[in-house]
């Protein structure tokens, strides 16, 4: 009998783990439950429902189920009894197999009926948790059989046990578990890899200090999303110093590779180990390809073995008009390839064989550049189309120096690829800041070569050698390489009339960019409306066109216009987070406006959404976020993003931008008092040279201005306006208005008026609050600078709100217009609280509340009596009297009635 033989197996003992090996897991799992808490409450909650028969974890692999149900088991601790089964890895398992270890330790004599069995085990159960909750971990890794699932339906049902199971889906469970889900008797707790916040939270801990951006970025793309992985790459990492501080930040060196050799690996081996030789042939030749249209596979190996395939959840076919089928578990195909031999590489190489129409294939990019990484290393042959395909792809996935290897690998190419290669090899030395290397990519291309090219990819070669002769001035004229293809489209007479439009495109947006680099917006705003509305053109055009016609808008006193041009175009949209054209324009407008908030926000989207192009850019996102911070007067918010840019930007000088990011972080310390920190910030900045796009140099001729300002040197306010005088000539007005306006603490006639003109020629909320600080100052107006500190307060812009009132108090003073001396005190009395240092100080200090006083006066407000105050605070009414008597005098009040919105 079947239990016979399964009672005579003897059970399996536990092995103990090492010490060490344990005390590893343990600290894995504390780390790893940092992001997963309300999982795992949510988890143990149904453990302990009385209502409830368990839960279930499910989530794709590698994202931590394992680790989750362990931490369940830790919380929950000695109070419940766990018991670990497993389902059966080696294809078909027989009846009972699930639970062969209890069969085993029934005694002799227990019946064999089904009925026996079950009371049997149930009677064990009980005896064994002496009065604890049993709980069955339960992981879904194979099949499930029948006589199995009878005998642990009948210990939830029965009371006896609770259920922790983890599986990838919810139909993986048997029918009857699957029932109970459903009717909600079991509770499932789906999981995800985790996100970039998450590692940022996770390696923060980790290493207890500020992580720069492009580092968490790298680190979040090594660990899958799997929390687990998370200590053990970290802790690799700086034992080989890849991950190492660098100013008080941590930030990498090179790239992160993912751990290798976890138990889900051995549970992917073993589940492709056992199926068979039609379904490992589909497995490898899918793990090869990517993907594979779903007609072609079917040809190969026969439609059923693909549906019994798809049934089981190993493949699965999207939607794409090509029907492709994909491997649902990419681990899977990744680890089908290293176990495949040089001779069947090749030979599924030639059967997967894509030639130079990557586009039939269905694959997408990281899958293209995969394969064909994948066969230059196995020695296949790879036709030079789907080379120059796979280097544009790298380079779309922000992975240059994969694209870089790709076109090194493949060694010469067919002449009729050699540009489009060139054009590539640029384009990735150009993200990776090498430029010099790249004009010399493209210089190296033979003339004859060049003058045979049709006009798209002529235009192409002169937009790309324009742009780098833009970066590198000293190389050569931006605009020659243009006017030369210019020259060239001219007697393309019989050349297709769209083709021609397209080229002249290319070269129009060259045009405009190397003019909106260098600040040189008035020469070309009406061609950018102009191309902005064209008909006829490219969406790409079109956009592009209008995000630079934005940009400068936003220069030249058109900021609200340049607002209603993004919003206009539907360019908030999340999918933008993507481009990095649009992040720049965005910020240039939005901080034009004063509308800081929004840029803080869209930056930290754009880093929480994570992708390789944080190691490229991560440091430019978080110095856009910290100017934002930095230009609204929050000095100590932005420091932090500031340092962690810095550390960045001097590993990977991305733009050109490190001479801004010193000139912010000397701005933010002085806005904090610390003089020493500022002058030592601006020492760095003024010791570079380098050449940068115009809105980078007017930052940082900016902050360095404002560090002085706020340093007391007495020469900065003469520097801000000389600056102010040449960004006006430029046509700047937006850019002149900001640093006359800087200028001005605590300014004369002729700064205020100056600012009053540029006013006039601008538009947007801060145009207007600059003006009327303007007006407000020049006509010593308290009332209209408290107004204004109300539109700053309104806008959050706390130091600018400060200065407003610092210049109420005193101009109110000297009235002798008490009750607005009072409202500029209290609004003081608010911000001294809030900002570690004030722009401007009274130039009378005004007497402040006590905390008494302040009691007082706050329950006073709220209408309560003399009386029911002295009652409150356990004084006399004539202390209370007292009180008030001197906060009316203090803020300039006669009566409680004056009090309301004072304090």
């Amino acid at each position: 009998m079947l239990r016979d033989s399964i009672v005579s197996a003897q059970p399996r003992r536990a092995v103990k783990p090492p010490a060490e090996t344990a005390e590893r897991q343990a600290d894995r799992l504390r780390w790893a439950m940092l992001v997963r808490q309300d999982e795992l409450d949510a988890a143990t909650h149904a453990l302990l429902d009385p209502d409830s028969l368990g839960t279930v974890v499910t989530g794709p692999p590698g994202v931590g189920k394992s680790f989750l149900a362990s931490a369940v088991l830790s919380a929950l601790g000695s109070d419940a009894y766990p018991l670990r089964l497993r389902t059966s890895t080696t294809g078909h398992s027989s009846d009972y197999a699930c639970i062969g270890a209890l069969l085993a330790r029934l005694p002799k004599g227990t019946s064999s009926s089904p009925t026996g069995l079950l009371l049997a085990v149930e009677r064990m159960l009980r005896e064994d948790a002496m009065g604890r909750p049993v709980v069955l971990v339960l992981e879904f890794t194979g099949a499930l059989d029948e006589a199995s699932v009878g005998v642990l339906l009948h210990l939830l049902l029965s009371g006896t046990a609770r259920l922790l199971a983890v599986a990838q889906r919810a139909t993986d469970l048997p029918a009857d578990f699957l029932r109970l889900l459903r009717r909600g008797r079991l509770a499932e707790i789906p999981l995800r890899g985790i996100g970039v916040p998450e590692t940022r939270r996770l390696v923060t801990a980790l290493v207890d200090g500020r992580v720069a951006s492009s580092a968490v970025g790298e680190l979040h793309h090594a660990c899958g999303g799997n929390p687990a992985a998370v200590q053990g790459i970290v802790r690799r990492e700086r034992a080989t110093g890849n991950l190492h501080k660098r100013g008080g930040v941590w930030t990498l060196d090179g790239a992160v590779q993912p751990e290798q050799g976890s138990g889900t690996d051995e549970i992917i081996r073993a589940r492709w180990a056992r199926e068979p030789q039609d379904v490992r042939e589909v497995i490898e030749h899918l793990a090869v390809a990517r993907r594979v249209p779903i007609a072609g596979l079917a040809g190969l190996f026969g439609s059923e073995v693909l549906v019994d395939m798809e049934d089981r959840a190993l493949i699965a076919v999207d939607t794409s008009e090509h029907r492709c089928a994909y491997l649902r578990e990419p681990r899977m195909a990744e680890l089908v390839r290293e176990r495949l031999g040089p001779d069947r590489h090749r030979e599924l190489a030639s059967l997967t064989s894509l030639g130079g129409a990557p586009e039939e294939s269905g694959l997408d990019r990281e899958d293209l550049v995969s394969y064909v990484e994948w066969s230059l290393d196995v020695g296949s042959t790879v036709g030079p189309e789907l080379v120059v395909h796979a280097a544009r792809a790298a380079i779309a996935l922000f992975e240059p120096q994969r694209a870089l290897d790709i076109l090194e690998s493949a060694g010469r190419l067919a002449p009729e690829v050699t540009v489009e290669a060139a054009f590539h090899r640029a384009s990735a030395l150009t993200l990776l800041e090498r430029r010099e290397e790249a004009l010399v990519a493209l210089d190296a291309l033979p003339e004859q070569a060049l003058a045979a090219l049709p006009p798209v990819p002529l235009a192409r070669h002169a937009a790309a050698k324009s742009e780098l002769l833009t970066w590198l001035p000293e190389r050569g004229e931006a605009q020659a390489p243009l006017h030369k293809a210019w020259d060239a489209l001219a007697v393309m007479a019989e050349a297709d009339p769209s083709e021609l439009r397209d080229a002249e495109e290319i070269l129009d947006l060259a045009e405009f960019r190397m003019r909106a680099f260098r600040g040189d917006y008035t020469a070309v705003l009406d061609a950018l409306e102009a191309a902005s509305r064209r008909t006829g053109c490219s969406e790409d055009f079109r956009r592009e066109s209008s995000l630079l016609l934005a940009q400068g808008w936003a220069a030249c006193g058109r900021e609200a216009d340049a607002a209603a041009l993004m919003a206009s175009f539907g360019l908030n949209s999340p999918q933008h987070l993507d481009d990095d054209a649009y992040v720049a324009a965005a910020f240039a407008v939005w901080i034009s406006n004063g509308d800081w908030k929004r840029c803080v926000d869209l930056f930290e989207r754009y880093i929480d959404r994570g992708g390789r192009r944080l190691s490229l850019r991560g440091g430019l996102a978080e110095l856009f976020l910290a100017l934002a911070l930095v230009m609204a007067g929050r000095g100590s918010s932005a420091l932090g993003p500031l340092l962690n840019a810095i550390a960045q930007l001097e590993e990977f000088p991305a733009r050109n931008a490190l001479r801004t990011a010193y000139a912010a972080t000397a701005f933010a310390y002085a806005q904090i008092g610390d003089s020493g920190e500022a002058e030592r910030f601006l020492e760095r900045s003024a010791a570079l040279s380098m050449t940068a796009p115009w809105l980078f140099e007017f930052l940082t001729d900016f902050c360095q201005g404002m560090a002085r300002r706020w340093l007391g040197d007495p020469s900065a306010c003469e520097l801000l306006l000389a600056k102010a005088a040449d960004e006006e000539s430029a046509g700047r007005v937006t850019a002149a208005g900001i640093e006359v306006f800087g200028a001005s603490v605590p300014g004369t006639e002729r700064e205020f008026l100056w600012i009053e003109r540029l006013a006039h020629r601008r538009q947007g909320p801060l145009a207007h609050l600059m003006a009327a600080v303007a007006v407000g100052s020049r006509r010593k107006d308290a009332e209209a600078l408290l107004d204004a500190a109300e539109v700053a307060y309104g806008m959050e812009l706390d130091a600018l709100e400060a200065r407003c009132a610092a210049l109420a108090l005193d101009f109110a003073r000297d009235r002798s217009d008490s009750a607005a001396a009072g409202r500029a005190q209290t609004r003081l009395d608010r911000l001294t609280r809030v900002l570690p240092m004030l722009p401007l100080l009274p130039q009378v200090p005004a007497p402040v509340l006590t905390e008494r006083e302040r009691q007082i006066a706050v329950m006073a407000a709220s209408g309560a009596s003399n009386r029911d105050i002295a009652d409150a605070i356990g004084v006399s009414v004539r202390t209370v009297e007292g009180h008030l008597y001197q906060v009316f005098m203090k803020l300039g009040v006669s009566s409680r009635s004056g009090l309301d919105g004072l304090v």
